[in-house]
């Protein structure tokens, strides 16, 4: 029986915490491990964002992996670990799989895309922006990931099938002249009860305006 959309992107959920909650990471437990609230309402906004189709992919992925034992979110953090600790990267690279050049090539291509649809956004809200990471995989640094390097870990996790779905919905929805790094941000923001980015940006830059003494 074919899932509805809302169940899906609710398993897609429940099974990256499962995985997320058996990742061990570089220096311990991580705080957002134990943050089921927050893990849900950012995966959720992400995924809500998707076609049906990529999500439906992406659930088919989780479910291969975890029948191969494979932990895709500790393999995403792995694959960051080649801009963020690249000399471990070295050292434990041999357990992710090998990607073709067609998984590389899709990966990079929607990473891309979503970094030059995320520039402008970063422009017309900066207080929004400034909650999140860096964009560019230039300003990681220790304890500090960009979102060009998070995003291109993950990507690299995904089937390839999942990867061309979600380029044809990146295409079908600019072709609309939507951007999916905007329906992403929007759909964050909503989660914690604003209507819209420019509602979320006006809130923040009173409030910030209030702390130095400006509000």
């Amino acid at each position: 029986m074919k899932l509805n959309g809302k169940i899906i992107r609710e398993q897609i959920a429940a099974a990256e915490w499962e995985m997320f909650q058996a990742t061990h990471q570089k220096g311990g437990r991580a705080s957002c491990q134990d943050d089921w609230d927050t893990f849900y309402r950012m995966r959720l906004a992400q995924f809500n964002a998707w076609s049906d189709e990529a999500a439906e992919s992406y659930l088919e992925d989780l479910r291969a992996a975890g029948a191969q034992g494979r932990n895709l979110i500790a393999e995403k953090y792995l694959h960051m670990m080649e801009h963020t600790y690249p000399a471990e990267y070295e050292a434990q690279k041999h357990f992710l799989p090998s990607l073709s050049e067609e998984k590389r090539m899709l990966a990079n291509e929607i990473c891309d895309e979503m970094i030059a649809q995320t520039i402008p956004l970063r422009q017309a809200f900066p207080h929004v922006s400034e909650t999140g990471r860096p964009l560019f995989r230039s300003e990681d640094r220790p304890g500090v990931t960009s979102i060009q390097t998070y995003q291109l870990g993950e990507l690299l996790t995904y089937s390839e099938k999942t990867l061309q779905l979600l380029k044809k919905h990146l295409f079908v929805l600019q072709a609309e002249g939507r951007s999916l790094a905007e329906e992403v941000m929007s759909r964050s923001v909503c989660s914690y009860g604003f209507s819209s980015l420019g509602d979320a940006e006006r809130y923040l830059a009173k409030r910030t305006g209030a702390e130095y003494g400006n509000g």
